[in-house]
């Protein structure tokens, strides 16, 4: 059973931003679908398990994204 959770990354300022966040994460395993809203900074991620959603956020750490804490 699939799970979804709206990340916020205050680092998203542009449509390249999103992009870039979709190309990055979709092949991340686990993760089954990304969607980026610029104007609220957020990432909906929908992700097998909880080592999915670990990997999508190190992804986006990794690639200038970091999910804001709390």
């Amino acid at each position: 059973m699939s799970k979804r959770i709206k990340l916020t990354a205050p680092a998203i300022s542009c449509k390249h931003c999103a992009m870039t966040i979709k190309r990055e994460l979709g092949p991340v395993e686990g993760v089954k679908v990304v969607d980026v809203d610029v104007p609220t900074k957020a990432v909906d991620l929908e992700y097998a398990d909880e080592a999915a959603l670990a990997r999508a956020k190190a992804k986006l750490e990794e690639i200038g994204y970091p999910v804001a804490k709390g």
